[in-house]
């Protein structure tokens, strides 16, 4: 089972289009840096599913897949959970800059109120 010239060129315009937009988005400042090289491998990543797709027949041999979608499925799993993993390392690590910066607003504003009559 080979890919398709249509498949192909739909495959590569559409993984062109999606790192045109990250760009873009960088530019604009819609997306933070940080985020665009995941973005950026996942489009990276299909391009060279596309070109090189015998290594996509050959991954699907190996790991005993009977066909490339399922394969394509696995591995876009994979990334979905490992792009989960690191936005939750981003919330946790904003969790706690908020809590350490509430205190220290709660300080500020008990010593700016002065002793209070409570």
């Amino acid at each position: 089972m080979y890919i398709t010239p249509e498949q192909m060129i739909a495959s590569l315009v559409m993984s062109i289009l999606l790192m045109a937009l990250i760009v873009r988005l960088v530019q604009t400042g819609k997306l933070d840096i940080t985020y665009c090289w995941i973005w950026l491998g996942v489009g990276l990543a299909t391009i060279l599913v596309v070109i090189r797709y015998d290594w996509l027949v050959m991954l699907s041999h190996l790991i005993g897949s009977k066909t490339q979608t399922t394969t394509l499925f696995l591995l876009a799993h994979f990334v979905i959970l490992l792009m989960c993993l690191q936005f939750s390392l981003v919330i946790s690590r904003h969790r706690r800059e908020i809590r350490r910066l509430t205190q220290r607003l709660a300080v500020l504003q008990a010593t700016e109120d002065g002793p209070s009559s409570h």
